[in-house]
């Protein structure tokens, strides 16, 4: 039988496909492209952040079903959460709402009974989980579930409260990564730094982490999104002893650098709590690597705000700012606020937040030329040319070596860059 994975948002979801991939493929199931129109199972994993992501997660069902038309499909995720009406009437053979998601075994079994008879046996030969692995750097979720309620987001309502995986599956799960020759493996979740908060409340990221460390020999362990205030002194400290094994990369979200947003947006955190403990991190680090998420548009977001946000980007400096404009969710609190604010003056913050951002990543590329870089190996160019890969502070390195990609896939190489290249550097 042949499936294939459409995976749309978040870092989570890329995770939870990749497991339930490993899952059927242990059946013996192959991982087709959906695009090719030869699927038996076609798996949309969905997402509903934003008005956006919605429209792209219609527009994926519909192609997909168009073309796989003898096909099974199974959509997954938030947007079942919040678009039920619409997937009932696109006559989806099976929702799978996140409750399920939980156990994703369960589900792989419910798959497999649909289309045979019994459940064939796994497949355990060598190298098995390596051949399933679609991502270079796995994705580990350790943490799902949000209870911050930031009045713009629909998540909390989507993806349910705080629940923790264990960890000793945690560290089982990286073990068996090392094991197929994986060197660096990323940890996310929907709040990661809440995690061990929820149902059987356990140790939280900092124990977590040095646990990790100690019984595991991954070569680099990368931390993914976390919020400002959940970044203590006990993790930098674990950080900054581990300096070659845990990637000097944060994804800390700033949203505003207004002090009248933020408290409208509900974020846990003011503009100087917000500069106060990115000088606390970068004194223990100060190599860190620091990257960010900024919202423009928030409703009435007035032109003080807005520079006070462009301020606040200029005196942290990020090495990278994703930017995105405000989009009103039903359900959520925002939705009921007056927006006052036109969309072509969101999109005029948009360009200056997003031109002065390269100012500084173009900034960061240039510093880090001339130097060695640890890269883990993920890409090959379909021509057989140029090899990319991701360095330990979040660089998109790209290289020529004699190495064969397949055998280094997932391997970390030291590298020297030369020179900009692209969206990154160049180096040998």
């Amino acid at each position: 039988m042949k499936f294939s994975i459409k995976t749309l948002g978040c870092k989570v979801n890329l995770c939870e496909s990749d497991e339930i991939s490993r899952e059927l493929i242990g059946y013996g199931f192959q991982r087709v492209d959906h695009k090719n129109g030869d699927s038996d199972i076609c798996i949309i994993n969905t997402c509903t952040v934003t008005s956006e992501s919605d429209r792209k997660t219609r527009q994926s069902i519909r192609r997909i079903k168009n073309t796989n038309k003898e096909a099974k499909i199974i959509v997954m995720g938030c947007f079942v959460e919040n678009n039920r009406k619409f997937l009932e009437n696109s006559k989806i053979d099976i929702l799978v709402d996140n409750d399920e998601k939980n156990d994703l075994q369960k589900l792989a079994a419910k798959i497999v009974k649909m289309t045979a008879d019994k459940i064939i046996a796994k497949n355990h030969r060598s190298g098995y989980i390596r051949k399933a692995q679609k991502h270079s750097r796995p994705i580990i979720k350790i943490q799902d579930g949000c209870e911050q309620n930031c009045t713009y987001c629909i998540i909390p309502k989507v993806r349910g409260g705080y629940r923790s995986t264990d960890s000793i599956e945690i560290i089982k799960k990286i073990k068996d990564l090392v094991e197929n020759g994986f060197e660096e493996v990323v940890l996310t979740g929907i709040h990661i730094g809440k995690y061990g908060e929820g149902p059987g409340k356990i140790y939280g990221l900092s124990h977590l982490t040095a646990d990790i460390m100690s019984d595991t020999a991954i070569k680099r362990l990368r931390i993914s999104s976390i919020e400002i205030n959940e970044i203590d002194d006990g993790l930098l400290a674990i950080i900054a002893e581990n300096k070659e094994r845990v990637a000097h990369h944060f994804h800390i979200p700033l949203q505003s650098g207004s002090d009248a947003i933020l408290q409208k947006m509900a974020r846990p955190y003011d503009r100087a709590y917000y500069i106060k403990n990115i000088s606390r991190i970068r004194k223990v680090l100060p190599d860190i690597t620091i990257t960010t998420d900024i919202m423009t548009g928030f409703p009435e977001e007035s032109d003080k705000d807005f520079n006070d946000t462009l301020e606040l980007v200029k005196k942290i400096k990020f090495s990278k700012i994703h930017v995105f404009k405000y989009s009103p969710r039903p359900g959520t609190k925002a939705f009921g606020f007056v927006d006052g604010v036109d969309g072509a003056v969101k999109s005029e913050r948009s360009r200056i937040l997003r031109e002065c951002g390269k100012i500084y990543r173009d900034l960061f590329i240039s510093e880090n030329i001339g130097k060695r870089h640890i890269v883990a190996v993920e890409a090959a160019g379909s021509d057989g040319g140029n090899m990319s890969g991701t360095s330990g502070n979040y660089i998109k390195i790209y290289f020529r070596t004699g190495i064969d990609f397949e055998k280094n896939r997932g391997k970390l190489i030291e590298l020297t860059a030369i020179e900009k290249y692209k969206d990154g550097l160049f180096a040998h």
